[in-house]
């Protein structure tokens, strides 16, 4: 009789890594439709990757990004909380930034990825329970874009959603290689939500009519 091999083997994950990817993926549909309560559960999903990055993986920048997205979530959280105006309707919309400030953001995170990359390999040389980072660079950029994307979020900049579409790419092709399938089509997920982020934000941009940010 021919064993059956479980499903979840198959895929090459864990429970842990199932529970984080719902979080995940219902945080950021959340976040799409501007619904405040995405925050609490990217909360969720980045304690669970922490672990993950850190013990599973060796995705050292990946890891340390995944831990400050927790006290970056919650600043997110508050932010729109305090954004909202309860006497003005549609107080807090999307915009888009100035192209002085777009280009402003490519050039830093441009030097931000560097200085990323050659930090952590160096902390890796020098600290003997950090592991060798993997895919250095890919790894770097990612980390580094997030921390951008995560800030334009939380201002509701439409910029957000470019950063994010790099992130999606480069994440579905990171963890394809470490042998997560699982996060891999996260990502995948991710990147079909985020362009139905960018539409579902556009739309309110258009419907507002707002000036742009100066």
């Amino acid at each position: 009789m021919t064993e059956t091999i479980p499903w979840i083997q198959v895929l090459g994950t864990t429970p842990v890594e199932i529970i984080a990817t719902l979080c995940a993926v219902c945080g950021v549909v959340l976040i799409a439709r501007q619904n405040i309560l995405g925050w609490p559960l990217g909360i969720l999903w980045a304690a669970i990757s922490t672990w993950l990055a850190f013990t599973q993986w060796q995705l050292i920048s990946d890891g340390i990004l995944y831990l400050s997205y927790i006290p970056i979530q919650i600043y997110c959280w508050i932010t729109w909380v305090r954004s909202r105006n309860p006497h003005k309707e549609n107080s807090f919309v999307p915009v888009w930034l100035p192209r002085k400030k777009q280009l402003l953001i490519i050039v830093a995170a441009t030097l931000g990825i560097i200085g990323w990359a050659f930090g952590i390999s160096t902390l890796a040389a020098q600290v003997s329970w950090i592991p060798e980072p993997a895919l250095l660079w890919r790894d770097s950029t990612t980390t580094v874009l997030n921390f951008f994307a995560q800030f334009l979020q939380a201002h509701k900049r439409m910029e957000n959603w470019v950063l994010w579409l790099v992130v999606n790419l480069l994440g579905i092709h990171i963890y394809w290689i470490k042998e997560a399938p699982i996060y891999s089509i996260q990502y995948a997920i991710f990147l079909l939500i985020g362009i139905y982020g960018w539409r579902q934000w556009h739309k309110s941009t258009q419907t507002q009519k707002q000036p742009q940010v100066e």
